[in-house]
């Protein structure tokens, strides 16, 4: 069956964006959830690096101790996408993510009574397990409750918000530290993770069925397993590619507070009263970017070049990352910053969107997945080794081998799709559209 033109639903899907009105008043308070959520969990999980030199001084530990600190959380967070990718595709994201939430509130909060360091580096790992569920999670919520033709103005919508975890972070962190102690920065934002665990139990009921015309893949309902995911060509290009540019994201977010306490001489109070600008500068030209996505889809752009496109576009801000050690104007290197984050977490944004543009609905959170466990393993590679890096020869070779990554990651996405999902005509594209 056919509409106009002789165009096919997913077709014509394609031409033109569903309208934003004709969305259910359901679907955007689950979205208003979904961000506060994943606010939620950055600030969770961004507590040791504001507190980086605090957490260093009260247990007497260096950088090869922190960088241990964070790879706990890391190896568990990659291990488990795979686990709670598969677990969302079976139950989807209702009781799944209430149960993930609830379990890294409670390894929060006993981060925040640990002892020793060692314990906690114990709930760092627990932490880490069931925030890996929060990506796949999301990801299925947003193609179960919005059409795929407005994804990524959707999840642009849901960006600002979103990284407000990111944005707050520094200064409540650092605020609750200097009024209450470090372990006040910890004890509360676990407490209000167990109280949206309730709320969000109650608002992922009875989705809007907007695929059931036909748009959705013919192969939607078709059982994929984890083999048969990693051998599908669609997967790899992105898989690789998150290997390689993975580690930017995670270093920025885990080193950049003890890097201007420690090489700027920055306070934690200076820590708190400036790190929330690069989180807050890069939703904003994110969303622009997210925007012109959809724009480009609407103009007749298939669903994944107009993804891959920005990708490439935002590398040629990489090599901005070689000069931060070189810069002494704090507000130069927060600009700095904020022009990385932007870049990495368009990458982040992109590549997900990309998994619901190529892959059924019952295997997007395996997909999403599999690329952030791969992209995560990279990074707590790289991490595991960074701090006693540092130590012995300083921040300068680190940075650069981080300006190189980004478009490393590029040769490869280019070389995997450069012929396929790059092209003009959707008759060129693979059969999952």
């Amino acid at each position: 069956m056919t509409g106009k033109a002789g165009k096919s639903p997913s077709e014509s899907g394609l031409a033109g964006a569903t309208a934003l009105r004709t969305i259910p008043l359901g679907a955007w308070w689950v979205l208003a959830l979904m961000t506060v959520d994943y606010a939620l969990g950055m600030i969770d999980r961004n507590a040791v690096s504001v507190l980086k030199t605090t957490l260093k001084g009260e247990f007497g530990v260096g950088d090869a101790e922190y960088s241990l600190l964070v790879t706990a959380f890391m190896v568990p967070y990659a291990i488990f996408y795979i686990i709670c990718g598969r677990i969302v595709d079976r139950w989807g994201s209702r009781g799944p993510l209430t149960v993930f939430v609830v379990i890294w509130s409670l390894a929060t909060l006993g981060a925040g009574l640990s002892r020793s360091f060692y314990e906690l580096v114990a709930w760092r790992a627990v932490l880490g397990a069931a925030e890996a569920g929060l990506l796949p999670a999301t990801i299925f919520a947003l193609v179960n409750w919005f059409p795929r033709d407005r994804l990524a103005t959707v999840y642009a919508i849901k960006n600002p918000l979103q990284t407000m975890g990111a944005i707050i972070s520094p200064p409540l962190i650092a605020g609750l530290a200097i009024a209450y102690g470090w372990r006040a920065s910890f004890v509360v934002p676990g407490v209000a993770g167990l109280l949206f665990a309730i709320l969000w139990w109650f608002a992922d009921r009875n989705p809007p069925q907007y695929r059931s015309s036909g748009a959705e893949p013919a192969n939607t309902q078709r059982k994929v397993g984890f083999v048969a995911l990693l051998k599908n060509p669609m997967l790899w290009g992105v898989l690789l590619a998150r290997v390689i540019s993975d580690p930017v994201w995670f270093f920025f977010q885990y080193w950049q507070a003890g890097y201007l306490q420690e090489r700027m001489n920055l306070s934690l109070a200076d820590v708190g009263k400036l790190l929330w600008i690069p989180p807050l500068l890069s939703v904003m030209l994110t969303f622009v970017v997210a925007a012109i996505s959809d724009r480009l889809i609407a103009r007749g752009w298939t669903p994944a070049r107009s993804r891959i496109r920005i990708m490439q576009a935002t590398t040629i801000l990489a090599p901005l990352i070689f000069v931060i050690p070189f810069v002494n104007n704090v507000w130069i290197v927060i600009g700095l910053f904020a022009t990385t984050y932007f870049m990495a977490f368009t990458w982040l944004a992109m590549s997900n969107i990309l998994m619901a543009d190529l892959f059924p609905k019952n295997q997007v959170g395996s997909a999403v997945g599999i690329i952030s466990f791969f992209g995560t393993i990279g990074a707590a590679a790289f991490n595991a080794g960074v701090g006693a890096f540092i130590e012995a020869f300083g921040y300068v070779p680190v940075f650069a081998t981080l300006a190189l990554l980004h478009p490393t990651a590029l040769v490869i996405m280019q070389h995997f799709y450069g012929k396929r999902l790059l092209a003009s005509n959707p008759s060129q594209l693979p059969n999952q559209y």
